[in-house]
């Protein structure tokens, strides 16, 4: 940062660019503390000591087995905030997963940039692509789901979001899936 203000200077006339280089690493220096003071140059959250996939596979198997309440307490605090655990709870028992799920693989684990629902921008996050086998009613033999989670480090514990289809209506205080 202080690279650039002074070879900005650089562009003035050397009648001009003397006396203010005493200015300038002045300036520099108040900047770096600022950006001190402010905590830009704070260090990110230390990494879970979950791995991902483990999180999203445990994640799952909670929800297919109804577990909403220990669900939300691992949704990410932004999402947290929009709806409440009761809530969550109310509506994922008026609509629980079809089905039971009997094995769940995980594909793939890829660091991305996504969008939370509700918010606007990208931010850093960690793909985690899985399999479900799958038993649901009315068919012959298991069927497998595949599906894709985003899961974002959050003070050194793994969160997971509500997808963007069902997110405005939580935020609306309402269920989603279909109006009766």
């Amino acid at each position: 940062m202080c690279e650039r203000a002074v070879s900005a200077l650089s562009l003035f006339p050397a009648t001009f660019y003397a006396p203010t280089m005493r200015a300038a690493r002045l300036l520099c220096t108040m900047a770096l503390v600022a950006v001190v003071a402010a905590g830009c140059g704070a260090t990110a959250p230390p990494e879970p000591s979950q791995p991902p996939g483990e999180f999203v596979r445990n994640l799952v198997t909670e929800l297919y087995h109804g577990q909403t309440g220990k669900a939300w307490d691992q949704l990410h605090p932004l999402h947290q905030a929009a709806v409440s655990r009761s809530r969550y709870i109310e509506c994922e028992r008026i609509a629980p997963l079809p089905g039971k799920a009997r094995r769940i693989d995980i594909v793939k684990v890829v660091k991305a940039k996504t969008a939370i629902p509700g918010q606007t921008g990208k931010v850093p996050s960690t793909e985690v692509t899985f399999r479900v086998l799958l038993e649901l009613p009315g068919f012959s033999s298991p069927e497998l789901i595949t599906g894709t989670a985003h899961v974002f480090n959050v003070d050194g514990r793994w969160a997971w979001v509500i997808g963007p289809n069902d997110y405005p209506a939580y935020a609306a205080g309402s269920c989603p899936g279909p109006a009766p």
